[in-house]
């Protein structure tokens, strides 16, 4: 039987520290191992600690812990059937419960974020880490666009469909606006998603430093 508030209190105060870090190793992790089949091993091991740091990071609550379990189960299981198969469908539909997993968290997380409050540093932990949640999550939705429609992105000007570390490659270069070029969209779909995206970064950028300055009231001298 799991303990819901002893895992809420991974971390003590700190709820969204081991998120962050979970999501930063997350990222090395596909960058470094994601060409081998023990590393694809070793990158689902790791989403399987985001599923549990991200359901102690939110509400703490049973009803949300139930519905991370719903998103959470099949994404991990179409990956292991993915990584078995190597099928295009069983990951489109890995990605798929993923990108849903990820907004769920990332709502949750937005949540208490923003909410009326000290800004602590638990909570610019919560800021940065749902940060990063987006561009993964963006980095699933384009997987899954690539597979409806096909020949949606291209690498270096030739139609590729692309894997996970690329997509979340360049579903940050999208959200940071850095755009290298190197990977492109090439049908409407895919494009007007990259615009969405791209948007989405900068708007978070805007509303998060709009939250900070919110709580830190002007001081006004005296002459």
């Amino acid at each position: 039987m799991i303990n819901l508030s002893r895992l809420a209190a991974i971390g003590g105060a700190q709820r969204c520290f081991l998120l962050f870090w979970a999501l930063f190793a997350l990222l090395m992790a596909t960058a470094f191992f994601s060409t081998t089949a023990s590393g694809r091993w070793m990158i689902g091991t790791l989403n399987v600690l985001i599923l549990l740091t991200a359901v102690a990071a939110v509400q703490r609550s049973k009803t949300n812990f139930l519905i991370a379990l719903l998103l959470g189960a099949p994404a991990l299981g179409f990956q292991v059937a993915a990584l078995h198969s190597g099928t295009q469908g069983h990951f489109a539909f890995s990605w798929a419960f993923n990108a849903a997993f990820y907004a769920f968290t990332i709502g949750n997380l937005l949540r208490y974020v923003l909410r009326q409050g000290e800004m602590t540093a638990d909570k610019l932990y919560g800021a940065v880490a749902a940060y990063i949640m987006i561009g993964i999550m963006c980095a699933f939705v384009h997987g899954v666009v690539q597979y409806v429609y096909p020949g949606a992105f291209q690498y270096q000007g030739a139609v590729q469909f692309l894997n996970m570390a690329d997509l979340i490659f360049f579903s940050f270069t999208v959200l940071t606006t850095a755009g290298f070029g190197d990977i492109t969209p090439a049908m409407i779909q895919s494009r007007f998603l990259t615009i969405i995206e791209a948007v989405t970064g900068v708007m978070y950028v805007a509303i998060l430093i709009a939250r900070l300055t919110g709580v830190y009231p002007v001081v006004v001298r005296k002459r």
